[in-house]
């Protein structure tokens, strides 16, 4: 009688453990699937795919390029939002000139020969679309890793870089 309440008692342990890991798994399965998406960059009039990539909410997408008309180096951060958009939070200029954002409502630091313009605010993008500079753009990075260089993409191609939703 002892041996078989002893079994008993065993099989319980055994059969509130599993459940506690069944738990476990399905409070954390969703968690670790979730907000998950690609950055795909494509050109507008073929649809041809030049770079795809998964991301995750809170990356940081920046791109590095040098100013048209200025030829200083301008960089751009955005984090990756929750809602599938870009949220601009920091520009980065080597200087001031035309059609650079001298006036914005931040907070600037100087640092390495950059103007850093911090803590941007409402500046939200669901894609980016543009004519292509291999001159001009330098590099595309996700989390300061090398997504695409410049020269990697078609001259004068209408561009596009957008978030598509993980199936």
């Amino acid at each position: 009688m002892e041996q078989s309440f002893c079994k008993l008692q065993y099989m319980s342990m055994w059969t509130y453990v599993y459940k506690v890991c069944l738990l476990i798994l399905a409070v954390l399965l969703p968690l670790s699937c979730s907000s998950g998406a690609t950055i795909e960059i494509s050109n507008q009039v073929t649809k041809e795919r030049y770079c795809i990539q998964t991301v995750q909410t809170g990356d940081v997408l920046s791109f590095e390029w040098e100013h048209s008309f200025e030829h200083v180096l301008w960089k751009e951060f955005y984090r990756v939002t929750d809602e599938h958009t870009f949220k601009l939070f920091t520009i980065a200029v080597q200087g001031f000139g035309a059609g650079i954002p001298a006036e914005m409502d931040c907070t600037y630091r100087y640092e390495d020969g950059f103007i850093y313009m911090e803590n941007i605010e409402g500046s939200v993008f669901k894609e980016f679309n543009w004519i292509h500079s291999q001159k001009h753009l330098k590099n595309i990075t996700i989390n300061d890793t090398v997504l695409i260089r410049g020269e990697e993409l078609p001259q004068r191609a209408k561009i596009r870089l957008g978030l598509q939703k993980k199936r």
